[in-house]
């Protein structure tokens, strides 16, 4: 157990990350994505004054289309609203991401299933590193811890490049009780771990499928383990002991789509 340092008196917690930031999607391919999906609700749009025509017609088709009025402004006034210079003129105020149930997104996979679960995943770059190979290599749905595990925000969103607008995302209290519910219906819960006996290569992917990627310093949490099938591991050649978590997210979604390539899916 650690000890806790109590505070000088007079000082006030300091604050990680300004929280309007976290309301806030900036970008334009981003900000663009999130119109068009429909999904994330976008309550108001800024457009930066001086872009040409040509750039702003589609922001501004998407947000007719979605219902929301777009405001032209200077890039100085979007420089202050975002917190960012790094908007590219498109700048918009988002609400709390729309999770899905967790039952939502056991029920509408496709056959054979496959999830990707995390724990404990606390940078939202990584977070959004992962959300994004996710969606490259077909997973059905992100199952995300919710001790020690980062949501999804602005930053995740924009690391994503916009999958977390083609992802069904689940946040679930209890990840030992989500996996023995997989587990159930006949999914294979692989957790990704140095120390696994087997190698990622190795393991049969064909049938439904649960992934687990753990924290990037310490790895899956000790009731994660427990209530995994099997633990696996990147087969190494170099002399560093592990990549980076999002990294080893990346290359454990493609053997699982590697070795589904020819398979079909209802």
């Amino acid at each position: 157990m650690v000890a806790r340092v109590p505070r000088a008196k007079g000082k006030t917690k300091k604050t990680l990350l300004a929280s309007h930031q976290r309301s806030w999607l900036w970008g334009r391919n981003l900000v663009l994505e999130t119109l068009t999906a429909g999904r994330w609700r976008v309550h108001e749009l800024y457009l930066a004054s001086d872009l040409a025509a040509d750039a702003a017609a589609g922001a501004l088709a998407a947000a007719e289309a979605a219902g929301v009025t777009p405001t032209r402004v200077s890039r100085t006034r979007l420089n202050q609203l975002g917190g960012t210079a790094d908007h590219q003129g498109y700048l918009a105020r988002v609400g709390d991401y729309p999770y899905v149930s967790p039952d939502e997104l056991r029920t509408s996979a496709r056959h054979p299933s496959f999830w990707l679960v995390l724990d404990g995943v606390q940078d939202p770059y990584n977070l959004g590193a992962m959300l994004r190979s996710a969606e490259v290599f077909g997973v059905d749905g992100v199952f995300l811890g919710t001790r020690g595990q980062a949501g999804v925000n602005s930053l995740a969103a924009r690391s994503s490049a916009g999958a977390v607008n083609r992802l069904g995302i689940a946040r679930v209290d209890s990840l030992p009780a989500l996996i023995s519910r997989l587990r159930r219906e006949a999914v294979i819960v692989v957790g990704a771990s140095l120390d696994a006996d087997y190698a990622l290569d190795a393991c049969d992917f064909t049938s439904p499928t649960a992934l687990v990627i753990g924290n990037e310093a310490t790895g899956l949490s000790p009731d994660v383990i427990a209530a995994c099938n099997l633990l696996a591991k990147i087969p190494q050649a170099g002399g560093l002991n592990s990549l980076n978590a999002a990294a080893a997210a990346a290359v454990c979604l493609y053997e699982v789509r590697r070795q589904r390539r020819s398979m079909p899916f209802t």
